[in-house]
């Protein structure tokens, strides 16, 4: 009888590896791996060490020694019964149950461990049955081919993002909906075409060379609160000759009534509208511009479709609109105000809300600005600036243009072309 139960056991052990091993993703043995608990890594390697010597070499040999078993059985019940049906009965009964529904379930739950503990067993089998389990796995690589895990794509990964954040919200390791948010952007950000995220130009807020910059001319840029403004050639809106950094105005007189060619044009980069976000966004990452224009002829004189900027791109990431403290947005494709999301409770509560308001009003108080002197303003900030200024040594060295400049990263081939005073160039040469 014991010999029965040994039996029983044993091919229930076998159907159960099968059942369990064969269900291990070499893939997420690799997670496992690098980011699992510490037993979970311990098992993984055990179970990936196995299967890589060839997972069809464990099927076989597993499969093998559970009909071997599963064979032997009704024999022995026959000199114990003495045969006929009580000895079919019995030993299907035993089989169904103890070798292979138990142990089967058994396995699907804790699969990685048990197979962990029986690798050693199961290598010794494979290596016993090396002369008969070895060629045929050889056989069912070849018309089969080898197994090497499941390699999500993109949309694969997307949906697997989804599920975990629907399947089990509660959960506190559970993705956010920002997270999956931001997440199925960047997966998204290769195919996505600047075209699509750009504002067209006929919303652009441009000036023209010849534009002269008197006070109510500097009142509309103030007013439209852009740091950069594309420049135009004179009489011809769609030839754009570079941009105007509103920065060069601080310690403009609007009496002086200058025409905006008499200021320093910075390059404006153009590209086609079949840009991928992600080539504009590694482009801005490069530090030459933050702002480019999208053309059907870039370089050329005509074909100006709109402006992407940084901020676009970071939008369409985050899968919302970047509005400040003073911003006075307007959507320009859909031609409404932008009402600022509803904060939720829990955000209103949250220590690090409550901490940030505190240091807003810290700083308000300690940092006061008046807005009709530009002198004041620059010394009575320089105290805030010293507080921000060593974060930022260790990558820029004291916080001078001549630094950032020296931080830039070196030129290189570039789909971007920028257009200076009627000529067109590449934009990055080597």
């Amino acid at each position: 009888m014991a010999i029965i139960m040994f039996l029983v056991l044993l091919g229930g052990v076998f159907a159960g590896l099968t059942l369990g091993l064969m269900g291990m993703d070499e893939t997420n043995l690799h997670v496992l791996i690098q980011s699992g608990t510490e037993t979970e890594k311990v098992n993984a390697k055990k179970v990936l060490n196995l299967l890589d010597r060839g997972k069809h070499w464990v099927l076989v040999t597993l499969l093998l020694s559970n009909v071997i078993v599963n064979e032997t059985l009704p024999i022995i019940l026959d000199g114990v019964l003495g045969g006929g049906w009580k000895a079919v009965v019995i030993s299907t009964a035993l089989i169904v149950i103890f070798g292979e529904v138990i142990p089967q379930s058994v396995c699907v739950r804790y699969g990685l461990a048990i197979g962990a503990k029986t690798s050693g067993m199961v290598l010794a089998l494979m290596y016993l049955m090396y002369p008969i389990a070895y060629p045929t796995a050889l056989l069912l690589d070849y018309f089969l081919g080898e197994s090497h895990g499941t390699i999500y794509k993109k949309a694969g990964l997307k949906t697997l993002v989804s599920l975990h954040q629907s399947v089990n919200p509660a959960d506190v390791d559970a993705l956010t909906e920002d997270e999956v948010t931001i997440i199925g952007a960047v997966l998204d950000l290769r195919q996505k075409p600047v075209s699509q995220i750009m504002t067209p130009i006929a919303d652009v807020f441009t000036l023209s060379t010849d534009d002269i910059l008197n006070e109510e001319t500097v009142e509309k840029i103030l007013t439209a609160g852009y740091s950069r403004i594309p420049v135009h050639a004179p009489g011809d809106s769609a030839n754009f000759v570079g941009m105007l950094l509103t920065k060069r105005l601080i310690t403009y007189d609007p009496e002086d009534a200058r025409p905006v060619k008499d200021f320093q044009i910075s390059t404006l980069p153009e590209t086609g509208p079949d840009t991928s976000c992600l080539d504009i966004l590694n482009f801005f990452q490069e530090g030459k511009s933050h702002m480019a224009l999208i053309s059907n002829d870039p370089g050329g004189q005509t074909g100006a479709l709109g402006v992407i900027t940084l901020e676009d791109v970071i939008e369409e990431l985050i899968g919302e609109e970047i509005i400040d403290e003073t911003d006075v947005y307007v959507d320009v494709h859909n031609k409404i105000r932008v009402v600022r999301r509803q904060v939720t409770n829990s955000r209103k509560n949250s220590q690090l809300t409550r901490l940030l308001t505190a240091h807003k009003r810290q700083t308000h108080q300690k940092v006061p600005v008046r807005e009709n002197s530009v002198g004041s303003i620059k010394r009575e900030t320089s105290q805030h600036k010293k507080v921000v200024e060593p974060f930022l040594k260790p990558v820029y060295g004291t916080i001078t243009d001549e630094n950032v400049m020296a931080a830039s990263p070196e030129p290189h081939e570039s789909p971007f072309k920028s257009k200076m005073n009627g000529e067109s160039e590449p934009l990055l040469k080597k």
